[in-house]
């Protein structure tokens, strides 16, 4: 459309230089030398020798000829001071670098170096030629080169090309405009099209910014016709490779124009097309070598225009007054004066390509629409649809002054030319230079026929051309806005209501489109549509179609707010005839030919489809006879016409030709989108009816239905011909939907069941077919029989087989996961069916198997997603063995894989709703739930708000509001929280938990029910309970409430009204709902404030009182996002809606006591005191799916995406994704989901939880310890299956933690009481059944000291250290009696305790930055060593009046997360851990060497000034112990230490939450680093340089093995948090209240 220019950031040329040049390509010719014109200049060009002396190069060989022209690259002129940019000419089929631009083969008129350096502006750019071995002179010259080799060497020198003085040309950093001849345009958009997937030539690619074609051949319709005139004018006596592949075969073409159409629209084209004849050969006849309409694109805002010259003079001018020269010049030096001048960056405008991807990838555009404007634009004829341009309704349309926005509606007849009508108004738009928008529906493909899809791509072309719907745009990505898979409805009021109609802008936008007839519902646009009259961008919308009575009445009733015109189209005569004579190619005398076109005129009838056809037919006649019994043969009007057609098809004498063009027609029928010749062919491989050719197979056998567009797609010839295929009345020949779904069905089955698809997927050589297979069987499976046993016979063995996984990996593979909910929707309809068909006991296992899958398929993507997009082999291994027991993948896949990866532990036998679960403690009892951009926030009315991070559940931070919150709200983005307290309501900028906002609330303290923050997020609206709506600005100093609306609502007959109950702003703030106790609801305008209607209950005998009106109470109130409907919730259980402008109200008794409506307004979920969640279709008010848990529902609210639900109970909160959830999502605005429904609606209950709390393995042995929430301790040995429950708390107090004694002989745990308790074991009976429970210890600790954190056994179990926030003692064992005891202060309360590795009597405390050494004897502190701080800007700043000597590192904010010790007590690891400016945590690894750490008792002699706690400030001069250096690589991806195994083997989670392993090299390979000075203490993280130096850990992300990760719902802060690794490298995770155990063959050992 229109095109886009970018700049780009220079990069230095020694960067340049220091890449390493690879060889030139083997075909490249490097015999001739280089040359460059003469030296000795014309007098006319003397003065422009004299100017660019210096710049250009010199000359080696003066010869004119053009076997002598340089080859490659080669620069011209390059302007003094820098250039701005680089223009690039390359020459044509049998042209030279030279001659090909000189006119008479004179130098002196080689302009590209005489004149362009003139110019102003254009001298500013450097100009360079690019000339390659396209000779044909020399008859036996062997000449294997192709297009493509022409292409590559032209990449090769646009980056590796040099000066004359051996510098690099430095292409890339400045924008490239290529100028270029005939075969010259083919070679540089093949270029284009090869750099695009090459990183190495991504700089040069994003830099070529403009192409002027002169004479390119762009068309592959007429392509060997065309280059045999092409090759006749170059007098060639020989063929050469280059030239023989495009002749022999059209698809080269048409493969290349596929290609670059879709990136064309980045690029300014302007095409140049010759409009004289040719002299070729001695006799010097006359041919048009290049016709108009293969010298054109065809591109939306491509600039076309014809030059008055030949196929050889387009290139070659006289002098710098030629009209010519001065034509092309004009429109270069246009170009060339839109870029900055040298060494100026415009980053606004560098970024605009990268702000344009993440607005493609939020809207999900597969691919331009340019595709089928091009299609219908090569079918328009030369002075045809003018007369559109005089229409008073178009005119008035097009250029009416008036602001409101408009639409005119074109409608006329199937096949009347509508849609080349269209492609020429869109043409005439964009040449204008206005702002067009269009979109084309073609019913043949079913992405095109989807509003959503048609939607998404007007947002998309807007994007590209208005950058303030481009950032609007941007910032749904920042609200986590997913609007891929969205519906119309979502996509209109997100996009265009949110964002487009709410700019400022006088110039109109211009929508085209085209065939909305074709789409899946018509009506839902129309209605949409009525919503542009708020508009403040003025939108003129022309659609047009066929007309239909339901496009009558939708228009009819758009009319009554939108300015609506009307033109009825019946073709145009004039138009018809101008088409017969520009494409009728009949030979003979005139009059004979005026007979022709008066016969087809007079049959045509007005239509555009019948006289293309008839034409056709007309031009493959070679005999008048032949012309005339055609003419006869043809029948009037296109059903007589298909007619005939079809009897061709039905008269097929051969079996096996009616056998091919049956699937022809079948595929092209039935296919979801359109197929390409070459999918087709590889559909056809194994049919019985293979054909040679298929594309002459295609034009011979079917009957005229079926055409080859421009992009090689086999498409039908328009969609009134599948109509009439399909429309099952009497016909010569018609097409059985159902056998043909099946057979299509069928075919994608065998390319999914191929032996060897695995593996070629993995080469990258998978069938192009693949792609339509993997994303449209099961479609083809739901129109087909459910009585078919063949069908079922074979989904069966698909499903039952590993090529079942196959079909996930290439989904991961394209990232295309979504198809799998979409294929589970479609799996369960069709076993909804087949049980109502069958009912016996074969039907019943068919369908539970299918139901198990169906099932399996939506968890995969809601639990394993993200890691098989990043891994798809995954699938095979690693995800079975994870599923439920009772699921179809694990019984037949993950059984298998139970020697190398075997999952214990958990209890699930089938698929959990429950993703995750938020503990808040217990001292927040929470009331309230929002979820909004990437956060959800949970409200406590005491005043605390807890914040997660919506990706990960990981808690960010807690907001204390300092009193009372009555009411919170967050904002669409999820970056900003308004909390309303008692006395004051704050904001907080939730990225840093700053207050940014405080105003003192009304001082008669109403109530809140309402909050909405506006707009751009400057204000906030409220609506509290004595019915005023206010308003605070965010943007003033002070601010302050301001009322902006008081709704005096009156009492209506047999009601009173008091103060509402509940209320709902509208999300535009413009309404507000009220709820009240016996008085209907009520929805007020704000503006005035005006009553706008009362909801009017119908009463039922379940519903109706004593009294003649029962209002009922109103207790929640909500609004539909998009379509202005109320939904509310009567006391009673009843949910109801209504709307309030139709007065329209359905009911549904629920029983529920909150409710809650998704963003995409397709699901409602509610909420009771039992515990039970229910999900009802919000379209229907049907029951999808319900679940239950304990406790009562406080309050329920969606993830923004609408995939989640989250739920508040108290203390805690759940995240859910049910399967329902995720099929309901995926539903399409013409999808029927009720059959969805069908068998879901049993509760699904989830047990009582007892989260983990505390878990602990073994240092030897396989056994391990967990404590739960209600106080529960067991003992478990998963080895022997066997578990003991050792303790449990009669109070139910939660266990905090528990730690082992290094023998394993003990285990000790303290609870939130404080209370720590010891218990042993028999002897060394390491056995559970081996624990004693009379062997208890029990020790009181003061409360007042805190929780404990941690427990450490002395190696010899004599002694145990008790750690808490501020003391720590050592109690005697086994008598329990504490021995000594220090209260902490500041330094000391966050430190991680261990036991020496070398020393059993010494203790040792990790902080940030600090090592203390204890004596377990003494228990004093003998001795600070201080380390480097892995984090950077860890220190902050330093209080001033803090004295140079001494650093207090307890001013930092990391903290020590965690300490390991490896296997043979060589190394010690510690994970430090800072808070980054959003709540994440910047995490680091050190190693030390733990010979250099010092014992109690080498610091004994300094024991008379050992302190006897950590002190808070150390001394600068302290001993410094430094950590080794560990691989850069390593430290980025180690997220969670978990153990250290046997021969020194890390085992971590990565970012990821693989469980990786790393083995540290040999002690005897490193040795400790030089110290370092605090000024200098981040020199341990730099990265070593190669080879390893002393004092680094060598190896790298190459020796990290990844082994399996954990599943999306296993993850949570308190999963990782507890997550460790038993001796044997068992894997231990808590889990649903349960401990799984995850065995892996490569932690074994």
């Amino acid at each position: 459309m229109f095109k886009d220019r970018f700049s780009f950031r220079r990069k230095s040329s020694k960067d340049e230089a220091a890449e390493e040049r690879p060889p030139p390509p083997p075909y490249r010719n490097t015999d001739p030398p280089t040359l460059t014109p003469s030296d000795d200049p014309t007098p006319s060009q003397r003065s422009l020798t004299t100017v660019l002396a210096s710049n250009v190069p010199k000359d080696r060989n003066k010869s004119p000829s053009a076997a002598q022209d340089p080859l490659g690259l080669r620069v011209l002129y390059n302007p003094e001071g820098g250039r701005k940019v680089d223009i690039v000419f390359v020459h044509g089929l049998g042209g030279t670098s030279r001659l090909t631009w000189s006119k008479h083969k004179d130098l002196d008129l080689f302009w590209p170096l005489k004149f362009l350096p003139l110019e102003p502006d254009i001298c500013q750019g450097r100009i360079m030629t690019f000339g390659y071995n396209s000779s044909f002179f020399k008859a036996n010259t062997k000449n294997s080169a192709t297009v493509l080799d022409f292409a590559k060497d032209l990449l090769y020198e646009l980056k590796y090309a040099q000066d004359e003085n051996g510098g690099d040309l430095d292409t890339g950093h400045v924008p490239i405009v290529f100028l270029v001849h005939s075969m010259g345009g083919l070679i540089i958009k093949e270029a284009y099209m090869q750099g695009q997937y090459d990183p190495e030539y991504k700089r040069i690619v994003e830099a070529i910014s403009a192409i002027i074609f002169l004479s390119t051949p762009h068309r592959g319709t007429n392509l060997a016709e065309t280059l045999n005139r092409i090759l006749q004018v170059s007098i060639i006596s020989s063929s050469k490779q280059f030239i023989s592949e495009l002749t022999t075969n059209s698809s080269t073409l048409q493969k290349l124009n596929e290609q670059f159409r879709h990136i064309a629209p980045k690029l300014d084209i302007v095409s140049f097309y010759e409009t004289q004849m040719t002299s070729i050969g001695m006799n010097k006849n006359k041919i048009m070598v290049l016709e108009r309409d293969s010298s054109v694109l065809g591109y939306p805002g491509e600039i076309s225009k014809a030059l008055d010259a030949d196929h050889h003079g387009v290139c070659k001018y006289d002098s710098p007054e030629d009209p010519l020269y001065v034509t092309v010049r004009n429109v270069l030096k246009s170009l060339v004066s839109k870029f900055p001048p040298p060494g100026t960056l415009n980053p606004a405008v560098a970024s605009k390509y990268e702000d344009l991807r993440e607005v493609e990838n939020l809207l999900a555009v597969s691919e331009p629409p340019d595709t089928d404007y091009v299609f219908f634009r090569d079918r328009w004829a030369p002075n045809t649809c003018d007369w559109i341009l005089d229409e008073k309704a178009f005119v008035e349309w097009m250029q009416s002054e008036a602001a409101a926005s408009r639409v005119l509606w074109l409608y006329g007849p199937a096949a009347s030319g509508k849609s080349v009508l269209s492609s020429y108004i869109i043409n005439h738009l964009a040449e204008l230079g206005l702002p067009c928008q269009y979109f084309f529906v073609r019913y043949l493909d079913q992405g095109k026929r989807s509003m959503a899809t048609l939607l998404r791509s007007l947002a998309f072309q807007i994007a590209q051309s208005l950058p303030t719907f481009r950032e609007g745009i941007r910032r749904l990505v920042v609200e986590a806005t997913k609007l891929n898979n969205a519906d119309a409805q979502t996509t209109w009021n997100r996009v265009f209501k949110s964002v487009l109609f709410k700019l400022r802008s006088d110039v109109p936008l211009y929508w085209v489109i085209d065939g909305l007839e074709e789409s899946d519902d018509p009506r839902i646009l129309v209605r949409l549509l009525a919503d542009v009259e708020h508009s403040s961008v003025p939108i003129r919308i022309l659609i047009v179609s066929r007309r239909t009575q339901g496009l009558v009445s939708s228009f009819q009733r758009l009319s009554r707010g939108v300015q609506l015109d009307i033109i009825p189209y019946e073709s145009n005569p004039g138009d018809i005839k101008r088409f017969v004579d520009e494409e009728l190619d009949v030979s003979g005398d005139a009059d004979f030919r005026v007979f022709i076109v008066e016969q087809i005129l007079e049959r045509a009838r007005g239509n555009f489809l019948w006289t293309s056809l008839a034409v056709k037919r007309i031009n493959d006649c070679h005999t008048r006879a032949d012309v005339k019994t055609a003419l006869q043969q043809l029948p009037a009007g296109m059903e007589a016409l298909y007619d005939r057609m079809a009897s061709t098809v039905a008269a097929l004498q051969q079996h096996e030709d009616k056998h091919l063009a049956s699937t022809i027609l079948s595929w092209v029928t039935c296919a979801l989108r359109l197929l390409t010749l070459e999918e087709l062919s590889l559909v056809l491989e194994k049919d019985e009816s293979k054909p040679l050719d298929l594309q002459r197979s295609v034009g011979d056998l079917c009957g005229g239905f079926v055409v080859l567009d421009n992009d090689g797609n086999i498409a039908m010839v328009h969609q009134t011909a599948r109509e009439y295929l399909i429309s099952g009345v009497s016909r010569p020949y018609t097409i059985d939907l159902t056998a043909a779904h099946e057979q299509l069905f069928m075919r994608c089955m065998d390319c999914l069941r191929d032996f060897g698809l695995r593996s070629k997927i993995n080469r990258r050589q998978a069938p192009k077919f693949l792609h339509y297979a993997a994303t449209s069987w099961f479609y083809h499976l739901s129109q087909s029989s459910a009585e078919s046993q063949q069908i079922l016979a074979t989904l069966k063995f698909f499903l039952g087989s590993p090529s079942v996984l196959t079909w996930v990996q290439a989904l991961a593979q394209a990232d295309r996961l979504r198809t799998l909910v979409l294929a589970s929707t479609h799996l369960t309809n069709f076993a909804a069916r087949l049980k109502r068909n069958k009912q016996d006991h074969n039907s019943t296992q068919h369908t539970k198997f299918l139901e198990l899958w169906s099932t399996d398929l939506v968890k995969i993507v809601g639990k394993f997603g993200s890691n098989l997009v990043r891994n798809p082999e995954s699938i095979y291994k690693l995800i079975p063995p994870f599923c439920p027991t009772e699921s179809a993948v694990y019984q037949q896949f993950g059984k298998k894989e139970s020697n190398s990866l075997k999952v214990t532990g958990h209890s699930e036998s089938d698929w959990d709703d429950s993703l995750a679960r938020l503990s808040f403690g217990s001292d927040v009892h929470a009331t309230a739930i929002k979820a909004a951009g990437g956060r959800i926030a949970v409200m406590s009315p005491s005043g605390t708000i807890i914040v997660y991070y919506a990706s990960t559940c990981e808690e960010s931070r807690r907001i204390k509001h300092g009193e009372r919150v009555l009411k919170s709200h967050l904002n669409l983005s999820g970056t900003l929280l308004v909390t309303y307290g008692y006395l004051t309501t704050k904001v907080w900028d939730l990225k840093t938990g700053r207050c940014v906002c405080s105003a003192p609330n009304p001082p008669d303290r109403p109530r809140p029910h309402t909050i909405i923050m506006t707009t751009e997020d400057r204000s906030i609206l409220v609506g509290t309970d004595d019915r005023k709506i206010r308003y605070l600005s965010l943007t003033d100093s002070t601010p302050c409430w301001v009322i902006i609306a008081d709704i005096d609502e009156q009492a209506l007959e047999g009601t009173i009204v008091g103060s509402p109950i509940c209320m709902a702003l509208n999300p535009d703030g413009t309404n507000v709902a009220l709820g009240y106790r016996g008085h209907p609801l009520s929805v007020w305008e704000l503006e005035g404030p005006e009553l706008v209607g009362h909801c009017l209950r119908v009463l039922d005998d379940s519903t109706r009182t004593h009294a003649s009106h029962a209002w009922g109470e109103i207790v929640h109130v909500t609004w539909h996002p998009y379509n202005g409907e109320v939904i509310g919730l009567y006391r009673e259980g009843v949910v109801f809606r209504w709307h309030p402008y139709h007065d329209e109200t359905q009911e549904i008794r629920t029983g529920a006591n909150f409710i809650s409506v998704s963003q995409d307004a397709k699901c409602l979920a509610t909420g009771d005191p039992n515990g039970i969640v229910k999900l009802y279709d919000l379209a229907d008010f049907c029951l999808v799916y319900q679940f239950a848990a304990q406790d009562p529902v406080f309050d329920l609210c969606f993830a923004p995406d609408s995939r989640r639900l989250y739920d508040v109970r108290g203390s805690y909160a759940n995240v859910w994704e049910p399967a329902a959830l995720l099929r309901l999502s995926e539903e399409t605005d013409s999808s029927n989901s009720s059959s969805t429904h069908e068998g879901n609606t049993v509760l699904h209950m989830s047990g009582k939880i007892d989260p983990v709390m505390a878990l602990a393995s073994t240092p030897v042995g396989n056994v391990f310890c967990s404590g739960t929430e209600s106080g529960v301790i067991s003992v478990t040995e998963p080895d022997r299956n066997a578990s003991m429950e050792i303790r449990k708390s009669q109070s139910f107090m939660s266990i905090e933690h528990i730690a082992w004694s290094g023998d394993g002989k003990c285990v000790g745990f303290t609870d939130l009481s404080g209370r720590v308790f010891v218990r042993l074991a028999r002897a060394s009976d390491m056995e559970v059944g081996g624990w004693a429970k009379e062997a208890n210890i029990e020790i009181a600790m003061n409360r007042g000291q805190g929780h404990v954190s941690q427990l450490l056994f002395h190696p010899t179990l004599d002694r145990l250290l008790i750690y808490s926030a501020s003391n720590f003692s050592v109690v005697s064992l086994p008598s329990g009696q504490i021995i000594d005891s220090h209260d902490i202060e500041g330094a000391g309360r966050d430190l991680k305790w261990l036991n020496h590795p070398r020393c059993e009597d010494t203790l040792l405390a990790i902080g940030p930055g600090v090592l203390h050494v204890w004596s377990w004897v003494r228990l004093r502190c003998t001795a600070h060593m201080r380390f480097p701080l892995a984090n950077k800007d860890r220190l902050g700043s330093i209080p001033q009046n803090r004295t140079a000597s001494i650093i207090n590192l307890w001013e930092t904010r990391e903290r020590v997360d965690r300490v390991l010790v490896t296997t043979n007590k060589t190394h010690v690891l510690v994970q430090t851990s800072l808070p980054g400016d959003q709540g994440q945590k910047q995490k680091a690894v050190l190693v030390f060497d733990a010979s250099k750490i010092p014992t109690a008792t080498d610091t004994e002699t300094s024991s008379e000034s050992s302190s006897p706690a950590p002190s808070p400030a150390l001394n600068k001069d302290a001993e410094q112990l430094t950590p080794l250096t560990l691989p850069p690589d390593l430290v980025s991806q180690v997220e969670t230490p978990l153990s250290f195994l046997s021969r020194d083997r890390l085992v971590f989670l990565d970012s990821n939450f693989w469980v990786c392993s790393w083995r540290l090299p040999l002690a005897s390979t490193f040795t400790s680093t030089r110290s370092a000075s605090i000024p200098n203490i981040t020199a341990s993280t730099e990265a070593p340089r190669r080879p390893s130096v002393p004092g680094s850990l060598d190896g790298g992300t190459a020796e990290i093995k990844r082994h399996f990760f954990l599943p999306g719902d296993w993850i949570s802060p308190d999963t990782v948090a507890l997550c460790t690794v038993m001796a044997d490298g068992a894997v231990v995770c808590p889990r649903g209240g349960r401990v799984a155990v995850v065995r892996c063959t490569g932690l074994r050992g």
